[in-house]
């Protein structure tokens, strides 16, 4: 386990999605939620900085950290940073879920500040493809079929993305 942001996220949604099934009537908090990821394995330090980095999702999806005015008809121009941490293929895939329509503009702005933040160098398309799933997720924009949306995570290659 590397012990990266996407993999503290990625465990904790495991582990909600899990109490959700289970739904025990006990009340999850945040010092449950770190106890438990604490146990599993990850470090307080990654620990905050993922929750810190879902509550960037959640504020800059309810206005409260405004995101990038863009248009419909913009183009978006990578810059060197972005190219370097986000390849061909990766920004072909965003290119993708924008032009299916499952993306807006400014959904895209926030996977694309969402995964400059994190720490790796380099971002696999799995851990893209968390944090399209992430940013979707958390959206008050028209919602997306859950099936389709976990057909782009869950599924290894989709023929329509080559």
């Amino acid at each position: 386990m590397t012990n990266n942001i996407l993999d503290v996220l990625t465990f904790m949604f495991d582990f909600l999605f899990e109490a959700a099934e289970e739904d025990s009537g006990q009340e999850l908090d945040d010092d449950l939620l770190k106890s438990h990821l604490s146990e599993a394995g990850f470090d307080s330090v990654r620990i905050d900085k993922a929750l810190n980095w879902l509550e960037n999702i959640a504020s800059l999806q309810d206005g409260r950290v405004t995101s990038f005015n863009t248009t419909h008809n913009s183009i978006r121009v990578y810059s060197d940073d972005e190219q370097g941490k986000l390849d061909t293929r990766a920004r072909g895939f965003i290119m993708f879920m924008e032009n299916m329509g499952q993306l807006s503009p400014s959904q895209r702005e926030m996977v694309i500040d969402q995964v400059m933040s994190l720490e790796d160098s380099k971002l696999s398309m799995d851990d893209l493809k968390w944090v399209v799933m992430m940013v979707i997720g958390n959206s008050t924009d028209a919602s997306v079929p859950t099936q389709w949306l976990e057909s782009i995570v869950f599924y290894d290659e989709n023929p329509t993305l080559q």
